[in-house]
Order: structure tokens, then sequence, then C-alpha cells
């Protein structure tokens, strides 16, 4: 039987955006909220039948109260997301604020982090490689001029898929749907998504946020959705003003009845962040992603705020493979040995942050055992020194890392990493950037060294492919580790699929390719007046559609 429920591991001044930043709308009477529809049983005729996935619709805890319908909120973010179009995304970091609550994906995730249909009514999957999906029926498009409503079919979502396999660089998670060999529509609301070959995270895909339904006829009038939205979602975009502010409004042909309760969500990019904190402390702000330290700074001075924690981040130092003096492995090898984790996890985050993996974020329950993580990471500034003698470097080597001079957290990790090398004859010279800078000199593959923070994965094997597979993200070109990522995609069997990511693990700890420091973790903080379900992680998807103001 297919396991089908499992979790998942997910510039303006200050002064003059506080001025913007708005206080909550007054709330109207509470009405009553029409009950989602239940998903009904499987139809599949294939033996044994496919487990049904429950469907996305959140039921408020007693404690909660009555949904009230009403008003809007504010999300306080810190950068801008700079396009629309979810196929062209390579971050997570704005999904949960802005895309979506204006799309909807075939699966999605609930507020447990697991996969529940979205779009997707039932399923059935016949052979490891077929997958027959059955769509929700009387799903809309935003009534935009462009999509004028038209509802959701077969035809979409054959669309989508092949759109986002297609060769175009742009498409950055391109490889997942090139595993596909072909989508047919069995009638206007079925399709049957065939795979090349069994792929173990298929499903984890289709809930990704990066695979949300899109417009056809947006794409073919504008040719991509930078500056358009064409969705399904709980929300549609209202209005924006470029790097400063999105206002979405409620979506009143949303197809789950009765929802959202809101009637407007704001967006409002604030860069600096003691302005962020110092709206959201004044309640011009509903929501903001803060550090543990800051939220419990917060808790002083208003005890009612809650948060839900988001899987953690991942700081680790990324050597260009191709280029010297990385194409050796003694010298990575003896990087590593020369920097000493904990003392950076004291020093850096007092104490805040944990030992971490190739694999981290919400898939860190597959990784190694901590106590493994500490034999292997033991310092040994000896071997070190040896290492880098027999590498032609007796007299130690200098070089430059760069480093996003936004993320704090990765400044100061790098000074410190930098102390500690120079005990091996190591000279670092830190060459702060801007961070979009960065991850354009980092896709370029513009650098010797890069220190920065890897975002949560979603599904086990997604960031780790992604970051380390044959000319993925970082270039490597390593067979073993190459063959590895490509038996465990291919390992439907959960135990030998997590032997094979260890395994993976132990060879990039041992090669060196990067220097993995900590993983740490964030909270969505939000003012006590916002009821509902809480957001577990900013890869959570529609979870605001379920969310009232109580005041």
């Amino acid at each position: 039987m297919v396991e089908t429920r499992r979790p998942l591991r997910l510039i303006l001044t200050g002064a003059v955006i506080l001025g913007m930043v708005a206080g909550c709308a007054p709330v109207s009477s509470p009405s009553p909220a029409a009950t989602p529809a239940t998903v009904p049983k499987s139809e599949a005729k294939s033996s044994p039948p496919t487990p049904v996935l429950q469907p996305l619709t959140p039921t408020p805890k007693a404690s909660a109260g009555q949904p009230k319908y009403g008003g809007s909120v504010t999300r306080i973010r810190e950068n801008y997301p700079d396009m629309l179009d979810p196929h062209f995304s390579r971050g997570a970091a704005w999904w949960g604020d802005v895309l979506a609550p204006l799309y909807n994906g075939l699966f999605a995730l609930d507020e447990k982090m697991e996969i529940v249909p979205d779009l997707v009514e039932k399923w059935e999957q016949p052979s490891d490689t077929v997958y027959v999906l059955r769509l929700r029926q009387g799903v809309k498009f935003h009534d935009s001029p462009t999509m004028k409503g038209h509802e959701l079919t077969a035809e979409d979502v054959k669309f989508n898929i092949q759109r986002m396999g297609t060769n175009d660089p742009k498409f950055f998670r391109r490889w997942q749907f090139q595993l596909v060999s072909s989508v047919e529509i069995v009638d206007k609301y079925t399709v049957r998504i065939t795979l090349k070959e069994p792929t173990a995270p298929f499903m984890d895909f289709l809930a990704l946020p990066m695979t949300y339904m899109v417009g056809r006829e947006a794409v073919e009038k504008f040719g991509d959705l930078n500056r358009e939205e064409a969705g399904t979602g709980p929300f549609y975009l209202k209005s924006w003003t470029e790097k400063i502010s999105y206002k979405l409004a409620r979506n009143p042909n949303y197809f789950v009845k009765g929802v959202p309760y809101l009637d407007e969500v704001n967006v409002i990019v604030v860069p600096d962040s003691a302005t962020r904190l110092a709206a959201f402390r004044a309640g011009r702000a509903d929501y903001l992603m803060v550090s543990n330290t800051d939220f419990e700074s917060l808790k002083k001075t208003n005890a009612r705020i809650t948060s839900s924690s988001v899987p953690r981040n991942q700081v680790f130092l990324v050597f260009h493979p191709e280029k010297k003096p990385f194409d050796d492995q003694r010298v990575r090898q003896a990087f590593s040995l020369a920097v000493d984790r904990q003392a950076i996890i004291d020093v850096v985050m007092d104490g805040e942050a944990e030992l971490t993996s190739p694999i981290f974020g919400a898939a860190a329950s597959w990784r190694l055992p901590i106590e493994e993580l500490k034999r292997l990471y033991k310092p040994d500034t000896g071997k070190a020194k040896q290492l880098l003698a027999e590498a032609g470097f007796p007299n130690g080597l200098s070089l430059e890392i760069k480093v996003s001079s936004r993320r704090t957290e990765c400044v100061d990790a790098l000074a410190v990493v930098a102390n500690q090398l120079k005990q091996v004859g190591i000279t670092v010279k830190q060459q702060p950037l801007e961070h979009t800078t960065l991850i354009a000199h980092r896709a370029g593959g513009d650098y010797t060294a890069i220190l920065h923070v890897g975002t949560p994965a979603l599904e086990v094997g997604e960031r780790v492919t992604q970051y380390w597979r044959a000319r993925g993200e970082y270039r490597i070109e390593d067979k073993q580790v190459a063959d590895l990522l490509e038996q465990q995609m291919r390992a439907v069997d959960t135990a030998k699929r997590r032997q094979l990511l260890n395994q993976f693990e132990r060879v990039m700890i041992e090669k060196a390719y990067a220097v993995f420091l900590f993983g740490y973790g964030e909270r969505l903080a939000r003012q006590p007046h916002v009821k509902g379900p809480p957001e577990p992680s900013f890869l959570s998807q529609h979870l605001v559609a379920y969310q009232w103001i109580d005041k």
C-alpha cells in the first residue's frame, strides 16, 4: 500500500515605512462559516486501494472561539518578493506571505506539515511510476481581465507540468519534472502522470510551493508571471507598490466554502530589523518572523503574543570544487578539521543552535545522529596542518570568502571561523556582499568560497539533490555522491532510502565539499488578536485563509 499521509521533514527609511504600516481594521460580527466538503472515498479499482488524503480544511479548536469575518492583517517582512511566478522561484523566503495566499497546488501541507489534497480531490497510484489524479470540480482562477475566472481542468495541469519540466534554465527545479515521461488527459478533470522510473519523493514535489498551478492564458499573454498573478488561491492580488508593499483581497469565489475569513492581507517590506521589531511591538504589524532571542524580548513587553516554530536554517561554508585550492580534497579536509563548530555555536548563537549535516531543516529527522556528528566533526589542528603541508601549503595560505552582509549570523560566524583557521596558517579576508549580489555570484560560480544560509527543505531529498547533484547548485562532480543521490531517489522503501541518505552524508563530510557549521530556528510571532491555526513554518500553505481577527 502506498503511504500517502506522512510527515514532511518543510527602500524607504524606517520612519516612512513605520508610518505606512497600518493597524487592523475593525472586525464585523461573526457569521457562520459553511463547513467545507470532505473528500469522498476513493473510487479507484486498483488493488490495494490508495488511502484517501484528507483535504486542507483546518478545524478551529474550541478554545480559539468562533471564527469572525472581516478585517485585515499586516505581515511585515525584510525583503521584497521580486516575482509572482512560482515556477521561477529559487528560494523559500516569501511563499507564505505572498504566493501561498494567491495560488494552489495539486497537493499542499497542512498545519502538521503533512501532505494533503489541494486541487486534487482523490488519487491513486496503480504502479510505482503511475499517478492518476482526479481534480476538484468548480475550481476557478481569479476573475482578472486575463483569466476571467475560467475553470481549472486537466488541460491546465498538463500545461503546468510540461512547463515546469522544460529545458529553460530559468525553471530552477525543472529536473523534478523532467522525470515525467507523459501526462495524459483521461477526462476533463482527470490526468494520468507516468514517470520514467520510480521516484520516491514525487508526491512531495507535487506539494512544493514551487509547483503551484498557474493560469495558462496569463502565461501565454505575458510570457511569465513576474508582474502578474494567475492563481486560484483564497486571496487575489489587489494592488502592489514595487519594493514596498502588496495588498491581497479576499477571493469571493474560493472553492473551499466559508473561507477566507479576512477581507485583506497586507504585506509590507521593512529591510531594517530594528524597525520591524518596533512596528510589531507597537501593534502596527500582526505577524513577524523573529529569532528565538527577539521573540523572548517581545514577550517581555507583550506576554500574550504567540508564535509557531519554523524549521531550522543552516549556516555552512561551501567551496568551489573546480578552483584552487579547493580542487584538492586535502585542503577541504584541513578546513573542516580546523573548525570548532560547537565553539561557533556558543559564541555566535549563545548556544541556541545545533550541529547539522547536509540534511537539515524540516527534513532533519532523517539525518545522522548527533553523537555521530560530534565524532565526525571533532577538531584536529595538527592533522589540519599536516594535510595542508601534503597539499603543498606548508606555510599556510590566504583566500577570500564571500558572505551576505544582510545575514548577521553569517558575518559573525565567518569572523569566528577566520580566527580558528588562523591557528593552522590560513588567513581569511571577508568580502561582504549585498544578499542578491551574493546569490548572483553563487549562481554564476563567481566565488572560491562562500559562507551563507541554506533555507529549510520540505522533502528530505529535495535540498540535498538541488545542492549536491552532478552539476547542481554547487557544481560538484563526484560519481559516488551522484550515485547515492540517484539511488535514494528511486528507493521507495523508507528504511533503504534512509540508509542511502546517511551514507551520502558520511561521504559528503569525509570529502568536505562544504563545512556544515550549525542549524538554528526562527519563530513566526503573531499578535494575540489573530486567531485560528498556527503556521508552524513559512512553508505552510493557505493557513491564513483559516485565520481571523478577534479584538
